[in-house]
């Protein structure tokens, strides 16, 4: 799953970083642009990663347990308000990135666990029935990467709305009070790969089917989150297993 292989960060980001955070790294970066040291890109660059080295403090400071916990922690807040200032029509695709590498970084906290879905069983978890199930289920781990066969069906679509076969889900579950499931969906597309973050919310005293319903207005998704419960649901987890 590339969004668990790749390097978003590059090494001069972290030596810029390790100056003194947000303001000293982007002063540096300001001094090698106006000495001629450093072309403009290769700032650009920097600067819009910054706030990924923030998020990673943030993320270990609230124990992986909550995206929002993270993002709203002020120094992760400044790198990207610092970022935006540089390169305000990034916005939505440093958020992304964000949320993205939080999934990892939450991941690689819990264990690096995975799990393998058989072609067979990928084939009928989208018809698993979800009523009646109460919302005791949990995740066998706080965070999971599936691997997903063909034969699960699911699909996403690329930039130019074609639909591509989807590999891998990550999921992550963020504890109660108000406990969600965050699932990333990657395929790989003509584009390169491509990966879509959907959340899911389980309150409780409902049945599955009843949270799923919940979400209305999302349809689309529906196939992929009966398809999720169903596989986590077949792993009969114990809780005894949890990371």
């Amino acid at each position: 799953m590339r969004i668990l292989i790749a390097s978003p960060i590059p090494p001069a980001t972290r030596a810029y970083w390790a100056l003194g955070g947000t303001e000293a790294a982007f002063a540096a970066i300001d001094r090698a642009l106006s000495d001629g040291r450093m072309p403009l890109p290769e700032a650009a660059h920097i600067v819009t990663t910054l706030p990924l080295v923030a998020l990673e403090e943030a993320a270990a400071r609230t124990r992986h347990q909550r995206l929002w916990d993270a993002l709203n922690e002020p120094e992760y807040q400044n790198a990207l308000f610092v970022a935006l200032s540089f390169l305000p029509h990034l916005e939505e695709t440093l958020t992304r990135g964000a949320v993205q590498y939080w999934l990892r970084l939450a991941w690689e906290a819990a264990g690096r666990h995975r799990h393998a879905v058989p072609p067979d069983a990928g084939a009928i978890l989208g018809s698993t029935e979800l009523h009646g199930i109460t919302d005791d289920l949990r995740l066998p781990h706080r965070a999971l990467h599936l691997s997903v066969p063909p034969t699960a069906g699911l699909e996403l679509a690329d930039s130019n709305g074609a639909l591509w076969t989807a590999t891998d889900i990550l999921l992550v579950e963020e504890p109660t009070p108000a406990r969600v499931w965050r699932i990333c969906l990657e395929a790989l597309t003509a584009e390169g790969r491509t990966a879509h973050i959907v959340n899911m919310a389980l309150p409780s005293g409902l049945a599955l089917n009843e949270a799923v319903a919940l979400h209305v207005g999302e349809h689309r998704w529906h196939p992929l989150w009966t398809w999720t419960l169903g596989a986590v649901l077949s792993m009969a987890p114990r809780p005894s297993s949890r990371a």
